[in-house]
């Protein structure tokens, strides 16, 4: 009898497990399908209007949280300096830095205290205890002191109620921000009306080098752990995206770079202090804000609006990065729960919530179960082995083709440097990916629900390097 309920339970759960990989492959297969003709169309709409029309802007303010950021937040500015862009202000935020963070600042910078500077708090945030401006090219260059509050949350919230302009630039202190970078931002404004944010694409500065705040050349480096990401990430922010670009259902606009309206977020109340995925939370705010009031709005997704950041290089790093990430992504689920299968809110409660709880949050479980069933099938003979080792060797080179042709459309993208043996190299690095260092991020996801107490509210940094410039 028991080996009655085994079997039946191996029969259920392999089909499942059959369909979950044939929906997920049929997502991606659509999604980079979709990215690729848009990728081509951008670039026939390029050829044909190689000059952006520069007449219209929108002012923008730049925030730049730094918490210990003294190797690269002088690089980081600096190359802010360069942007190719009509009107915009800086502000870099130091929160209660322990280094000497606002020491480099300030000598480099020469900013004066402003001590008659107004501060109105729109959103919450610790107290703000200095505030230095000055003009450096022409440019407004401000410096907040605040009080550590301990989450890039609470430092974008404090420069939120200084910002002069309609529309921030939320980034990291460890970024290259593209110098035509804004420019591309706001044509994305400028497409559609009641535009609340416009999404980036971010890169991997590993391996690159600048000059002038553009990328000069590129490669694949030698350290795996970097490489696999620059493959991701153009999975990511290539073919995902954009796909959901056309349906308004975004859920993350990234935190290393992302365009806001000022005035929607403080009406949100703000990015969530508590949140371990900040830019994940305000954009689900954000939708849930406006489908609940009716109120008409847009998230776009702009690739050719590029910064790039620096990955983490060591398994140690990346783990601890996605521990955050799949945290995160835990919190929000959770906190915004009632528009999951909701109608109310269109094709993000419908479609993209579930997507997330099915093909992210709970992934590692099902691809874990999966593992387990095929085990115990092959030890009570239930399983016709060679055929599920097809089936999975042919859903791995899926994976492969899929991922590299991704990467191939990123290379035909402006700025981009790769070179013909760069593909080569990624087909061995996408395999390496599948068998290795998928697995382990897989299990590093599964163990967060079982160390999430202990993980929550802990936010450790990469260490950072400064971007090779020439």
């Amino acid at each position: 009898m028991l080996e009655k309920y085994i079997v039946n339970w191996l029969l259920f759960s392999n089909i499942f497990f059959l369909f979950y990989l044939l929906i997920y492959s049929t997502y991606i297969l659509i999604a980079n399908l979709v990215g690729s003709i848009s990728m081509y169309r951008f670039r026939r709409l390029e050829q044909l209007h190689n000059e952006l029309n520069d007449s219209f802007y929108y002012p923008m303010s730049i925030i730049v949280p730094a918490y210990n950021e003294n190797t690269t937040v002088i690089q980081t500015v600096r190359n802010l300096l360069r942007l190719d862009y009509k009107l915009y202000e800086i502000i870099i935020v130091d929160d209660g830095s322990t280094d000497n963070t606002k020491e480099l600042i300030l000598e480099e910078f020469k900013l004066n205290l402003d001590s008659d500077r107004p501060i109105r708090y729109q959103v919450p945030c610790k107290k703000i205890h200095e505030i230095w401006t000055g003009k450096v090219n022409g440019i407004s260059v401000m410096l907040i002191c605040k009080e550590n509050g301990k989450c890039k949350a609470d430092a974008t919230n404090a420069a939120i109620n200084m910002v002069s302009y309609p529309y921030f630039v939320c980034m990291d202190a460890d970024e290259v921000l593209q110098k035509d970078a804004l420019t591309y931002a706001a044509r994305a404004i400028m497409t559609k009306g009641e535009v609340i944010a416009v999404g980036g694409n971010v890169k991997i500065s590993n391996n690159v080098a600048f000059r002038d705040a553009m990328p000069a050349s590129a490669r694949l480096g030698k350290n795996l752990v970097v490489d696999m990401q620059v493959l991701e990430y153009s999975r990511a922010f290539v073919g995902a995206r954009i796909f959901h670009n056309i349906s308004n259902t975004n859920l993350i606009i990234s935190g290393g770079f992302g365009v806001f309206k000022k005035s929607a977020v403080v009406e949100v109340g703000g990015y969530d202090t508590k949140s371990m995925g900040e830019d994940m939370e305000i954009t689900m705010k954000l939708h849930q804000y406006y489908r609940k009031h009716k109120l008409p709005y847009h998230m776009e997704y702009e690739p050719d609006s590029v910064c790039w950041t620096q990955a983490p290089a060591t398994i140690s790093d990346l783990r601890r990065q996605r521990e955050r990430w799949h945290c995160g992504l835990m919190q929000n689920i959770w906190k915004y729960r009632n528009m999951a299968f909701n109608p109310r809110y269109g094709l993000v409660g419908l479609f993209m919530i579930p997507f997330m709880i099915f093909f992210e949050l709970f992934a590692s479980f099902f691809i874990i179960i999966g593992w387990f069933n095929i085990v115990v099938s092959f030890l009570i003979h239930q399983i016709n082995l060679p055929y599920v080792l097809y089936v999975m060797a042919a859903y791995m080179m899926l994976g492969i083709v899929m991922t590299v042709t991704v990467f191939i459309d990123k290379m035909n993208m402006k700025n981009d440097y790769f070179s013909g043996f760069d593909i080569a190299k990624a087909f061995l690095i996408a395999f390496l990916d599948a068998i290795l260092i998928r697995p382990l991020l897989f299990l590093i996801e599964f163990r967060v629900f079982f160390k999430y107490k202990k993980l929550k509210g802990k936010w450790v940094s990469p260490k950072r390097v400064k971007v090779e410039e020439i």
